[in-house]
């Protein structure tokens, strides 16, 4: 018997609902937008912009709260592909791609898209090789996946242990970068912004787990999708007469390099190390746009392109999806469609940049410092942007003109005159993108700590909801502990992700190729590449970041995975042939595992089990009670 055929099917009219909720949510920009020509305040328009959404995702994650163990970690694996795509992508995208990737390709232009090519990749790679395998085994977690595939607690206890690093940077990150939009636009500190950016995905996880972040998720994308489309099209309109400015922006980019040679721009050569990726504070945007590896070396692109692309296809927070579909198939189809959802933003994001490009240069060209733009005294005020005639020469070059990375987002409506609330509405949609990606970092270290460390290694007889109780303490605990550690340090949130995307992919890259590709394969061998793969990707950032040397000193601390991931592979090759063949049973499960058809090794395991509880309790309390691993 499946697990999920247990659980009553998913409401058939939630296409309706969510078409319901994208048109409030339009009607309410429509409303503000014209409170806006009616002169009410800025700030209070601002405010509603901001808090309305919030309730919203607070409302979802109430209705959808949950008792139920298998609930809480899978969602009962029954939600249809369209909607955990949506959820997967808004995890990728995150309020750091939203934010960072833009003004990358505002400030540097190809180069920048090393970055997009990273994460589509990725995802396609764990769409091929991972996802429909981890589906077939069932677990809740990646590190719970080592555990079943091997009947190895001891495997997920340090694949957890492991898993926590990246996720803790990526939750860094995206509240960091959050908390930076919010004291923009509403009346609250950063710190305030950071305490408050962590309480609100506490309560969304604590309330239902990831059948609360996956809703609230699918709505989150809506949001970001809109936030970012809405303000683009119109200035889209505005420049080109067509609404399609994923089509039209390239016909932007002659003027474009024309006004750049106008202004002083010209070629440049890249910097050692990734100096060329922009920082976090407005710089010059002196490199032409087209200009292929002015600001990264050849070399370092594929690099960065390879770091990115295992990172992302062995993400916790984003293969922890797979175990949402109701079999392989489905998971297939839903990797399928988080696939075309991230393209749709990453298709859309260079767009963004050309015309952020397009309509600053057209409006600075020539021009005196005292005939600069009046939007140019807003982004000044909101430390997006800084533009004065430092040399005295009477005119703005292109050194002069100094862009916020983490502002081209928000700058784009500034630049092209639309009205406020479009600023704020984009901003919403950065908020929304940093709550869902940082909610799915946070779910995937907790859930481990309460599947793989506590359940797995110190309680095998735990209850559900006992187990539930952990993982609920274990995310307030990190998310907490996170937001401290944002509001005390000062870190660039591009760079931080991709030292996590680094992490992640020297940790657990190797170690799913050779546990679903090789049946030869031991959990030894598996053991050695998880720890030889993330030890020598460890060492190398925290050489490099100490300042006292580094393994390979010429390549950037950043792209640590390069080295760890074919360490981790090789050290699992060698130590998988020393060590004792896998029993016959081993090889079994792995030919099984690699099967898409059949029964889910997870429910197998589960049903074999004997019912270790008590008989008048629910058939799900007594399954919830089981070691997958029995």
């Amino acid at each position: 018997m499946s697990l999920q055929s247990q659980y009553r099917p998913l409401n058939p009219r939630l296409g309706t609902h969510y078409a319901i909720f994208a048109s409030a949510f339009l009607a309410l920009l429509l409303v503000l937008a014209l409170l806006e020509q009616l002169g009410a305040r800025k700030l209070w328009l601002s405010h509603t912009m901001i808090l309305v959404p919030l309730l919203l995702y607070l409302i979802v994650a109430a209705l959808t709260r949950t008792l139920d163990l298998h609930e809480f970690f899978s969602v009962s694996r029954r939600i249809p592909p369209v909607f955990g795509g949506l959820a997967l992508a808004v995890t990728a995208i995150g309020g750091v791609g939203l934010f960072a990737l833009t003004g990358c390709l505002y400030l540097i232009g190809f180069d920048a898209l090393a970055l997009a090519i990273g994460w589509i990749s990725g995802f396609a790679l764990a769409a091929v090789l991972f996802v429909p395998y981890l589906r077939k085994t069932g677990a809740y977690t990646l590190p719970g996946f080592f555990r079943l595939r091997f009947k190895s607690p001891l495997l997920g206890a340090v694949g957890a242990l492991l898993l926590m690093p990246p996720a803790i940077i990526l939750l860094a990150a995206e509240l960091r970068i959050g908390a930076f939009v919010t004291s923009l636009f509403a009346s609250v500190s950063f710190e305030i912004a950071v305490i408050c950016g962590a309480g609100f995905i506490i309560l969304t996880l604590v309330l239902g787990g990831l059948r609360s972040l996956t809703w609230t998720q699918s709505v989150q994308y809506l949001v970001v999708l809109a936030g970012l489309m809405v303000p683009l099209v119109v200035v889209s309109i505005q420049v080109t007469n067509l609404p399609l400015p994923q089509l039209t922006y390239g016909g932007l980019l002659e003027q474009t390099s024309i006004n750049e040679v106008t202004l002083g721009a010209s070629p440049t050569s890249p910097a050692p190390l990734l100096g060329g990726l922009p920082g976090e504070r407005p710089e010059p945007a002196t490199k032409p746009f087209l200009q292929a590896f002015g600001a990264i070396s050849r070399t370092n692109f594929v690099l960065l392109v390879f770091c990115l692309l295992a990172g992302t296809a062995a993400m916790p927070s984003l293969l922890l999806r797979s175990g949402t579909a109701t079999h392989t198939l489905q998971s297939r189809r839903l990797m399928g469609w988080g696939t075309l959802f991230l393209g749709l933003f990453l298709i859309t994001a260079p767009a963004y940049a050309v015309f952020a490009k397009y309509l600053t240069l057209q409006q600075i060209v020539g021009v005196t410092p005292s005939q600069l733009p009046g939007w140019i005294g807003g982004l000044r005020d909101a430390g997006l942007a800084n533009f004065s005639d430092r040399n005295g020469d009477g005119v703005i070059s292109a050194a002069e003109l100094l862009v916020s990375r983490d502002g081209v987002a928000l700058a784009l409506p500034i630049m092209a005159g639309l009205p406020f609330i479009l600023v704020v509405f984009a901003a919403t949609a950065g908020i929304a993108a940093t709550l869902a990606a940082g909610a799915a970092h946070a779910f995937a270290a907790g859930t481990a700590i309460s599947d793989d460390l506590y359940y797995g290694m110190l309680h095998r007889t735990a209850t559900p909801g006992k187990r539930m109780i952990v993982a609920r303490v274990a995310i307030a605990t990190l998310a907490l502990g996170t937001a401290w550690f944002v509001t005390t340090n000062d870190f660039d949130v591009l760079r931080a992700a991709i030292s996590a995307m680094s992490l992640a992919g020297a940790a657990f890259l190797p170690a799913l190729l050779l546990s679903i590709w090789w049946k030869r394969t031991t959990k030894w061998g598996v053991l050695a590449a998880m720890l030889v793969g993330a030890g020598i990707a460890g060492a190398h950032m925290a050489l490099q970041l100490s300042g006292s040397g580094a393994l390979w000193p010429e390549l950037s601390g950043l792209l640590a995975g390069v080295l760890g991931v074919p360490a981790g592979l090789v050290s699992g090759i060698a130590v998988s042939l020393a060590t004792p063949k896998p029993t016959p049973e081993m090889e079994a499960l792995a030919d099984d595992m690699r099967d898409p058809s059949g029964e889910a090794l997870f429910d197998k395991a589960m049903r074999l089990a004997p019912l270790r509880n008590r008989p008048e309790l629910p058939m799900t309390e007594r399954e919830g009670s089981q070691d997958v691993s029995t």
